[in-house]
């Protein structure tokens, strides 16, 4: 693992393409039941849906006999019937019947994905399959840990996947974009320092701010006093290109309730080089119940939503006038090495 704080490593922007090597979300676990779902992930047609024993499997959605979507079919115990030619296939995609004659006809197979389910979300690994089991995908177990109170939601995002992983890797825009959910230690003239570790294909960081007041809506869930200054942390990673994780901690004494941690996970799929579906969860440590996440739903959602139109905004500058130059500040040390990471990745495969 390798230390990194110089901010002034220089690479192109230039992102046209993404590892294909890697699990990525495909759906919500919710949404995938004994119906087929059909999605896209990596430029290609997936349908979605569970066995009897209730496990999911992922196929590529298209019928071997024409080109028509097997989620336009239906499920029938452990396998999937094409709503146009009738075909039947087994979860590994195999045909095992047509209704025209005895015999299934040679190459009658459309192609399967690994999948893994954990913690409300069901990964797909749509590159090589030999490479699947030797990268298993990253855990999440907050998602689904009952200390921890978890709200969420997801969409699409018409940008590249690498202008989401590099926002996510820069707070310190959060003062400018949304100053009602911002902590107010991000509006401090400078920011500390930021520690970042690497290893081959992750990259992790963390800062830690002089204590400072919580935004009032925080102080609002607690007994913490509104105007009492409080040390704060910042821990981030990058852990695969399909999964972002950071948090937060404010570090409050034990007598009002000791360290409150906000966990923001953030599964993004590249749908295609300019669209990137965004699953993203909230999790926090204190303040459960139904009612405090009404709250404050409308104000994360309000501003992932701002930041979904700026992320458009700069894809559609991209496609207009291409690429350029950039300037980069002591803030962007980590996003510059997670485009370094996502730009070898992408060289490693052929791409």
């Amino acid at each position: 693992m390798t230390a990194v704080t110089n901010p002034t490593l220089r690479l192109g922007v230039t992102a046209t393409g993404y590892p294909r090597n890697a699990w990525y979300a495909l759906a919500a676990s919710e949404e995938v039941t004994d119906a087929p779902f059909g999605t896209r992930a990596v430029d290609r047609p997936v349908v979605l849906f569970r066995i009897t024993d209730g496990s999911a499997v992922a196929l590529a959605d298209r019928d071997a006999h024409r080109p028509y979507p097997l989620s336009l079919g239906r499920v029938e115990g452990d396998t999937i019937v094409s709503g146009y030619s009738g075909f039947v296939y087994d979860r590994d995609g195999t045909c095992l019947r047509v209704p025209t004659q005895t015999q299934v006809p040679y190459g009658a197979q459309v192609p399967s994905y690994p999948v893994h389910e954990h913690d409300g979300l069901l990964w797909g690994w749509l590159g090589e399959p030999s490479l699947a089991d030797r990268r298993p995908p990253e855990e999440t177990p907050w998602l689904s840990d009952p200390a921890w109170t978890t709200f969420g939601g997801q969409w699409e995002t018409k940008a590249h996947i690498q202008l989401l992983h590099e926002n996510f890797a820069d707070i310190t825009h959060v003062a400018v974009v949304d100053p009602v959910i911002s902590p107010p230690s991000l509006a401090a003239p400078v920011a500390p320092p930021l520690e970042v570790q690497l290893t081959e294909t992750t990259v992790t960081f963390h800062r830690d701010w002089p204590p400072a007041p919580m935004p009032l809506w925080q102080a609002a869930m607690s007994d913490a006093s509104p105007e009492q200054a409080y040390p704060q942390r910042e821990e981030g990673a990058f852990l695969s290109p399909g999964l972002w994780a950071d948090r937060w901690d404010v570090r409050l004494p034990d007598s009002v309730g000791g360290t409150q941690t906000f966990r923001f996970t953030h599964a993004v799929t590249p749908v295609n080089s300019r669209t990137t579906r965004h699953i993203w969860r909230v999790s926090r440590n204190f303040a459960p119940g139904a009612e405090v996440t009404a709250t404050i739903r409308p104000i994360f959602e309000s501003y992932y939503r701002r930041v979904q139109d700026i992320l458009q905004t700069m894809q559609q500058v991209i496609d207009s006038d291409g690429y350029g130059d950039e300037v980069s500040v002591a803030a962007d040390v980590a996003a510059l090495q997670v485009r370094k990471i996502m730009r070898r990745l992408v060289a490693d495969e052929g791409l």
